[in-house]
């Protein structure tokens, strides 16, 4: 039984969606795209340009993703994509296909410019993973014939959540790379990486184990640093007068209508602030809008607010 639901808040423009089963949310929207699968669900706030993707079974993509320009994806054993990815321009994910093809990317992941990941066998990345441009990922290597003694891999390949794989990095078939672990720019991982590692090397090797633990004296100096930065991106790019003023417990960006407002003391607090800290108490979050850092939460709807999470993101910090 054919089914076919499509939000009338939805775009489809120019576009074939080739599947039995469709089920597009609100805010969606598709131009220039092809899609072939069994069936095919793409949620609210998806943005899908001049792309291809097509499975033998599902493709799902999640809320506030966006597959860009040039880019394909074919996995013979289903598509899943999660919340707020984004797979940049000229990315090919696929190659040979065979019964246990299999792509899944999870939520906060980024895969950039040119990459290339094999998808013979599954390949699954998990969250808040970067994925630097020209990498390449493979899940089989073989060509020259077997028989004659060479050699040959089919294996999957695991991501594992929180990685960073800068650019021209190449990733060997039945590779794993643990949580939190960091590559070296321009290596070859041909074994399997451990977590909080930083390795690198061709072939690479575990260089030293990482800590993310600072202190918090050090992560006020940080955030102080990044506040002063966005002043002037503020001021220089974005073209909005803003005052800074540092001071011993507090960091206050003064704009038009608005403050950002960095605090571990919470006092002299005014009504259209943006408060700012690495926990903050219930109360606080009642009144003003906010944004946690440790959490990585916030509850804020005001412009200039949005503007500081986008410009977080450069250092890494992505607040939801």
């Amino acid at each position: 039984m054919k089914r076919k639901n499509i939000s009338k808040t939805a775009i489809v423009k120019n576009s074939k969606l080739d599947s039995d089963n469709i089920n597009i949310k609100s805010g969606a929207k598709l131009s220039d795209v092809f899609i072939k699968a069994k069936t095919i669900d793409i949620d609210s706030d998806v943005i899908l340009t001049n792309c291809k993707i097509i499975s033998n079974d599902s493709v799902t993509i999640k809320k506030n993703s966006e597959v860009k320009e040039n880019s394909v994806i074919n996995a013979f054993n289903g598509v899943f994509i999660g919340e707020r990815v984004i797979i940049d321009r000229d990315v090919v994910i696929g190659g040979m296909q065979s019964e246990k093809s299999k792509f899944h990317i999870d939520d906060d992941s980024v895969i950039l410019f040119r990459t290339y990941v094999n998808t013979t066998r599954a390949v699954h990345i998990g969250k808040n993973v970067g994925i630097g441009g020209y990498s390449l990922i493979f899940t089989h290597s073989s060509w020259q014939n077997v028989l004659d003694g060479n050699s040959y891999t089919f294996a999957d390949v695991r991501i594992d959540d929180n990685v960073w794989i800068p650019w021209n990095v190449t990733v060997f078939p039945n590779v794993s790379i643990g949580k939190n672990s960091t590559i070296g720019g321009g290596s070859v991982v041909t074994k399997n990486i451990p977590s909080s590692v930083f390795a690198a090397g061709v072939p690479a090797k575990i260089i030293k184990k990482k800590t993310n633990k600072i202190s918090l004296r050090k992560k006020n100096t940080i955030i102080k640093e990044i506040m002063t930065d966005f002043s002037s991106y503020a001021s220089e790019f974005l073209k909005i007068n803003n005052s800074l003023k540092i001071e011993k417990n507090n960091v206050i960006l003064k704009f038009n209508k608005h403050r950002i407002v960095f605090t571990n003391s919470f006092n002299d607090l005014k009504t259209n602030d943006i408060v700012c800290s690495f926990k903050i108490p219930a109360k606080f979050k009642e009144k003003f809008q906010w944004v946690e850092f440790d959490s990585k939460s916030s509850n804020n709807n005001v412009e200039i607010g949005k503007k500081f999470l986008l410009f977080l993101k450069r250092y890494g910090i992505r607040i939801h």
